[in-house]
């Protein structure tokens, strides 16, 4: 396998961390142990570090020389991350070039990867318009499109996936589309072919930052270099990712067999699910965090209904699950809370602070989780 991708730092408060990966990197990382002799080609600001970064991440490759150092930097792992330098301000490097049986191409900020493969892996990382794999001279005798849902819709200008899938499947000349979801997995396209839908894996924690890399990682391993079809190699990937979600730092592992399996579904079961959501707003803290949760709820395709921000008839509500933002909470939002609970209800709570643990003692069968991202993918979960 070849990897050419982004080297960047990646900076977040809260969880704290603090890496040097990006989407090259930590895909290179990722597949350290799956497939050890893969390469990795970027660009890198600092020439004389090369080879410490490469052994770091355990892999082999080269770093061309760009001008700027490049920084990710998120609030959470679910904020819209600030990048320094701006897009604007980046200096464009000379394209790097690629050549390999099994090529996975990812889009950089600073540059360009020109790639001559048998089976490539194309993951451009952007929103709205993208260029074309072949459109810089690149040549791959299958191609495999890996996009998010919003990537896919952008540069369709199409609101139904299936019917953006088939346009972009002709459009770029590709052998398939594979479409991630988020918290409702993925979504498979081959011309001629029914989609097909393969869920989300849960997992213990969710780490989201570089889950989108980790799949196109697996999936280029499974699909490009195994040669697993289509749908296999996708819920190998998102297999996955769930373990990444759980430990971050390792590179990934042989899957066992048998693990997880699905049966293939020609439609996606996707219920909608409405999130009740429950906390204090008496300090600014509080209703930063109350407003963030409902917003980056509503982002993973969930309906929010939250009686701290809104008049609600909370005698009417029909809820698949209540979320608990313990710090602070009133007595009368916890009680409604066990009232829905004995009623059936899916609880979660997040509690970052010991205290908060201790009013939740009243919520059997609730799950509590200290991390922000962990507690709103457990709501949102079935």
């Amino acid at each position: 396998m070849h990897i050419a991708g982004g080297l960047y730092r990646e900076l977040c408060f809260h969880p704290h961390w603090d890496a040097l990966l990006g989407s090259g990197g930590r895909a290179a990382r990722a597949l350290s142990r799956l497939s050890p002799g893969n390469i990795f080609s970027c660009y890198f600001e600092r020439p004389h570090e090369v080879d410490t970064v490469l052994s770091a991440l355990g892999v082999n490759g080269s770093c061309a020389f760009r001008a700027d150092p490049i920084a990710f930097a998120y609030f959470h792992p679910l904020s819209r991350p600030h990048l320094q330098p701006a897009r604007s301000e980046l200096r464009k490097m000379p394209p790097l070039k690629i050549e390999g049986r099994a090529v996975l191409r990812f889009g950089f900020l600073e540059g360009d990867a020109i790639v001559n493969a048998e089976k490539a892996v194309y993951d451009p990382q952007t929103t709205g318009e993208f260029p074309p794999f072949f459109s810089n001279g690149s040549t791959a005798k299958q191609l495999a499109l890996v996009l998010n849902e919003q990537e896919l819709l952008s540069v369709a200008r199409i609101d139904d996936v299936e019917v953006a899938a088939a346009s972009i499947l002709e459009i770029h000349r590709a052998s398939c589309i594979v479409v991630k979801r988020g918290i409702k997995g993925v979504a498979v396209f081959e011309p001629g072919t029914a989609s097909r839908f393969i869920p989300a894996f849960r997992s213990t924690r969710v780490f989201k930052i570089g889950t989108g890399d980790v799949f196109s990682a697996a999936f280029a391993y499974y699909w490009a270099e195994l040669g697993q079809d289509l749908f296999t190699a996708a819920l190998s990937a998102s297999k996955q990712v769930a373990r990444y979600c759980d430990n971050p730092l390792a590179p990934l592992e042989p899957l066992a067999s048998g693990a997880h399996d699905v049966r293939e579904e020609r439609h996606p079961v996707c219920e909608p699910r409405t999130v009740l959501l429950l906390g204090a707003i008496k300090t600014l803290g509080q209703r930063y965090s109350i407003e963030e949760a409902r917003y980056s709820l509503a982002d993973l395709g969930l309906t929010v209904i939250c009686p701290a921000l809104e008049n609600v008839e909370l005698s009417h509500i029909q809820v698949s699950t209540v979320l608990v933002l313990a710090d602070g909470i009133e007595p009368d939002m916890l009680s409604l809370a066990h009232t829905l609970v004995n009623e059936g209800v899916k609880c979660v709570a997040l509690a970052e602070l010991p205290q908060s643990s201790d009013q939740l003692t009243r919520l059997v069968n609730c799950e509590t989780t200290d991390d922000f991202t962990t507690a709103l993918y457990l709501a949102g979960w079935k």
